[in-house]
Formats: structure tokens, sequence, C-alpha cells
């Protein structure tokens, strides 16, 4: 655990380091709101690009020569999250969207819930029966006899 919070010490030092060398460069940010700046490099060069008058590629210049390199996990985890997030929202709105359906047509919406389940439980019954094993004729013969 001491690990994890020196890694965290580290990071949040060398993330101090490009905010500084972002306030020299460009002594007309406001240091508190840079301060206020989430720990990644596409948030501040979207904040250094709206507060100071430099191109994008000077900007991105500055923030990527100082910033700490981005490791195949954090990459990893920041796409996770991403693609989390929008399964999250496309599942909301699916949820939204079945529930606008049920509130529109309840009666149809219990009919086909009804047959549904009918069709569930069938499918489910023939797949159990059918995997039963077929009795040999040696079990037939041996439950017929009267030992």
């Amino acid at each position: 655990m001491t690990d994890q919070v020196a890694t965290e010490e580290k990071s949040s030092a060398d993330w101090e380091y490009v905010r500084e060398a972002i306030a020299e460069r460009w002594p007309q940010i406001n240091r508190d709101e840079l301060a206020e700046c989430k720990n990644d490099s596409g948030d501040l060069i979207e904040f250094v690009k709206q507060r100071v008058g430099a191109s994008s590629d000077e900007v991105e210049s500055v923030v990527s020569e100082f910033a700490p390199s981005e490791t195949v996990v954090d990459r990893v985890s920041q796409a996770a999250s991403d693609q989390l997030h929008r399964a999250s929202e496309s599942a909301q709105y699916a949820y939204m969207r079945a529930d606008e359906c049920i509130a529109e047509r309840p009666t149809e919406s219990v009919v086909a819930s009804f047959v549904a389940g009918i069709v569930v439980g069938a499918a489910v019954t023939a797949l159990v029966m059918s995997s039963r094993p077929e009795p040999s004729t040696w079990d037939r013969v041996r439950t017929r006899s009267c030992f």
C-alpha cells in the first residue's frame, strides 16, 4: 500500500512540474485555476489553449515535453473506463425506451412478456429433456426383471 501512495505522490509531483512549466511559459495564466485542472494532458492543453493565444502545436509540445508519459496500464484503464461509461449510457437509454414502450402499450407488453415466458420455458424444457441419455437395452432389461 505504501508503494501505491509513493507512486501517487510522484505522479502528483510530476504534474506540478508540468504546471510550473506552463506558468513559466505563459505567466498570464492564473496559477489557482491551473492548479484545479485534472492531471491529464488533454485537459491541460484545452485549458491553456482557452487562456492564451498560442497555437495548438505550441501548447501541445510544452505539455507533452513535461508531462509524465502514460503507461500502457493507464491507457487501457482509460479506454475501459470510457467503454464502461458508454455502455452505462446505452443501458440507461434502453431502459428508458423500454419503460416508454410499456407505458404506451401496457396490455400488449403483458401479453408479449407472457408469450415470451412460455416460449423460453418450452425451449428450456425441450433442452433438458433432450439432454437425458436414452437408457441402454441392458438397463431396460434390468429394470423389468424381478431381481
